[in-house]
C-alpha cells in the first residue's frame, strides 16, 4: 500500500523487489548517509600499531575470530601491536576468557562501552579497523555497518567480509581489503598487511573516503529522499482530486 519504499543498500533492494516482484518500480536505494563534516578525513600515516573494532559483543561481529587472528599475529611479530574492542554485550565473559586462554591480555582489551566521541578518536587513531562479520548460527547478520562507514570516512584503512550489504562499499584491494568468513588466517594476514604496508593503508583510504563521499553524503541522500515524499505527495494529491 505504501507510495513508496526506500531499501538502505542493494541487497535490501534486491530482496525487495524479489518477494514483492509486482511493486518493483516502486522499491528504490537510498543509503543511510554521513555528515562529513562531523567526519573529517586524515590520512593514516604515522600511526600506533593500533587495531579497533566497534560493535555489540555478540556472534555476528565475528569478535571470537579477531582475537583468534591476533593470537596468530602474536606468534608471528616481533612488532608491538594492540586490538582494542569497543562494545559491551552477551558474549562479554567468553571472549575475555578467549583472550586470557590466548595469552593475549597484553594485546587484545575490551574496552566496554565508550561515548561517541572517545569511540571516533579510537577509530581515527587506529592502523585498521576490522569488522570480521558472519552470519550467525540463528541467521542473524550484520546489513551495511555504521561504523564501518565512519572509518573510511576518517581515513582509517578497513577489513571486513562480504555478509550481505558489506561488498557495496568495501572493494577488496580498492576501498579496503576483504576476507572469508570465520577464517583467522587470512584476517591475521590482512591485518599484518595493514600493519606493514602504510602505502597500501594510505591508497586503500583515499579511495574510501571517495567512495563515501560519492555515496553517503547525508546531504545527497536526504535529497534524494525528499523528492521521493514530494512525488509520492504529488500523486496522491492528483489522485485525490480525480476521485473527486
Amino acid at each position: 500500500d505504501a507510495a513508496a519504499v526506500i531499501a538502505i543498500g542493494e541487497y535490501n533492494l534486491n530482496y525487495l523487489r524479489h518477494m514483492f516482484p509486482g511493486d518493483h518500480s516502486k522499491i528504490v536505494r537510498i543509503y543511510n548517509g554521513l555528515d562529513l563534516a562531523s567526519f573529517p578525513y586524515r590520512k593514516p600515516e604515522r600511526r600506533n600499531k593500533e587495531i579497533v573494532a566497534v560493535g555489540r559483543l555478540v556472534e555476528k561481529k565475528g569478535f571470537d575470530i579477531l582475537i583468534k587472528a591476533c593470537a596468530l599475529l602474536n606468534t608471528r611479530r616481533s612488532n608491538q601491536f594492540h586490538c582494542s574492542i569497543i562494545g559491551t554485550g552477551p558474549l562479554e565473559s567468553t571472549l575475555r576468557a578467549q583472550i586470557e586462554q590466548l595469552g593475549l591480555n597484553t594485546r587484545v582489551q575490551l574496552t566496554g562501552a565508550l561515548p561517541r566521541i572517545e569511540m571516533l578518536r579510537y577509530i581515527q587513531e587506529a592502523t585498521v579497523l576490522a569488522a570480521p562479520s558472519v552470519i550467525g548460527h540463528d541467521g542473524d547478520r550484520d546489513g551495511l555497518p555504521t561504523t564501518l562507514l565512519e572509518a573510511m570516512a576518517l581515513g582509517t584503512p578497513c577489513i571486513s567480509t562480504d555478509v550481505t550489504g558489506i561488498p557495496e562499499v568495501l572493494h577488496d584491494g580498492d576501498t579496503g581489503l576483504m576476507v572469508s568468513q570465520r577464517d583467522s588466517v587470512t584476517l591475521a594476514n590482512a591485518l599484518e598487511r595493514l600493519l606493514e604496508d602504510p602505502e597500501l593503508a594510505t591508497s586503500l583510504a583515499e579511495k574510501a573516503r571517495a567512495l563515501i563521499e560519492s555515496k553517503f553524503d547525508i546531504h545527497k541522500n536526504t535529497a534524494a529522499l525528499r523528492e521521493i515524499f514530494l512525488n509520492s505527495a504529488l500523486k496522491a494529491a492528483a489522485s485525490w482530486r480525480d476521485a473527486c
